[in-house]
C-alpha cells in the first residue's frame, strides 16, 4: 500500500524542531520530505504531488531571485516578510503577482495546514481567504508527538482516507 506522501516546509526541521521529526522516520507511516526554504520547496512541489503540505510562516527565500526580491524589501527579516502566506497565497489562490512562474494546478486547501509561531488570531483571515482549516502553534513544551497529529488531522480532510497503522 502506497504510504501517504508530506512536505514539511520549515527551515528549523533539522535543528530546533528535529524531535519531531524523528517522529515522523521512527513511524515510517509517511513518505515524508523537508524543504527547508520557499526555493527548495516550489521545486519540491513541482516535481511531484504531495497528499499533506505542512507551512511555516517565517520562512528564508532560497536561491530564487524572485523570492529573494519579497525578502528584501521586507529587509531581509523573516518575521515582517511571512514567505510562508505569500508562498500559500501563489500556490492556492494562483496569484502570479507574489511570483512569475506557474504554481502547480494540483495543490488544494484540504491538503495544506500551517504549523508557525504566529498566532491562529494573526492569521486567520488570511487562513480563511485560502480555504485552510488546519493550523497549530508552534510553543514551548509541544509534545514530541504533534506533528503526527497534525498530519492525521490534515489527511482526514482529505478525499481519499488512507488507511494506516495508527501505532507509534
Amino acid at each position: 500500500m502506497k504510504k501517504p506522501s508530506v512536505l514539511w516546509i520549515e527551515d528549523s526541521a533539522r535543528f530546533e524542531l528535529r524531535n519531531l521529526v524523528a517522529q515522523l522516520f521512527f513511524g515510517d507511516r509517511y513518505d515524508f520530505n523537508l524543504a527547508e526554504d520557499v526555493t527548495s520547496a516550489v521545486n519540491q512541489l513541482h516535481t511531484r504531488e504531495y497528499d499533506a503540505v505542512i507551512v511555516d510562516i517565517r520562512l528564508p527565500p532560497g536561491i530564487d531571485p524572485e523570492w529573494r526580491k519579497l525578502y528584501q524589501a521586507t529587509g531581509f527579516d523573516r518575521v515582517h516578510a511571512q514567505l510562508g502566506l505569500k508562498l500559500l497565497r501563489w500556490l492556492l489562490a494562483k496569484d502570479n503577482s507574489i511570483h512569475p512562474a506557474e504554481p502547480p494546478e494540483w495543490i488544494k486547501p484540504h491538503q495544506v495546514a500551517v504549523f508557525t509561531v504566529e498566532s491562529k488570531g494573526e492569521i486567520q483571515q488570511h487562513l480563511d481567504e485560502l480555504g485552510i482549516t488546519v493550523f497549530r502553534q508552534k510553543s514551548a513544551g509541544l509534545r514530541d508527538t504533534i506533528l503526527l497529529e497534525l498530519i492525521d488531522e490534515l489527511l482526514a480532510h482529505a478525499p481519499t482516507t488512507f488507511v494506516q497503522d495508527r501505532t507509534l
